[in-house]
């Protein structure tokens, strides 16, 4: 998971994202995308730590995807939907590489895929559309 952690980091600082990871936070602290600033700070912290590469692929996604009018965005955020939709969809397409690799077609497995990233079931509609345009 460490593997994936790394790539990601490395994926946003050569998107010119800064990153910020840190364990100085307490556990309920939220991570979140700076916009204006295109940084990410990411709670090393976080319960549940098969949730962190969404939660970074997320808030990368948030910087990718929105204009500097949209301030700080978090993961748990009651933004409006469309932002939160954009960054989820983003954070899917960036974990499903990481998924596929090595697998062949017939390996592939929605529930797999989100069990290993804990990603909540309410994205699963997300989850499997996203696989069925990403993976050919």
């Amino acid at each position: 998971m460490q593997e994936i952690i790394n790539s990601l980091f490395n994926y946003a600082l050569n998107h010119d994202i800064g990153v910020v990871y840190t364990d100085k936070l307490m556990p309920e602290t939220k991570s979140f995308a700076d916009i204006p600033t295109r940084s990410i700070v990411i709670n090393a912290n976080e319960p549940n730590q098969r949730q962190l590469p969404l939660i970074i692929a997320h808030e990368i996604s948030h910087v990718v995807q929105c204009d500097t009018n949209d301030a700080q965005l978090n993961f748990s955020t009651a933004l409006k939907p469309h932002y939160e939709q954009k960054a989820n969809i983003g954070a899917i397409d960036l974990l499903i590489p990481f998924y596929v690799e090595d697998k062949e077609l017939d390996q592939i497995n929605v529930d797999e895929f989100m069990q290993l990233f804990a990603i909540p079931s309410s994205l699963r509609d997300i989850c499997i559309t996203e696989m069925k345009n990403n993976i050919n």
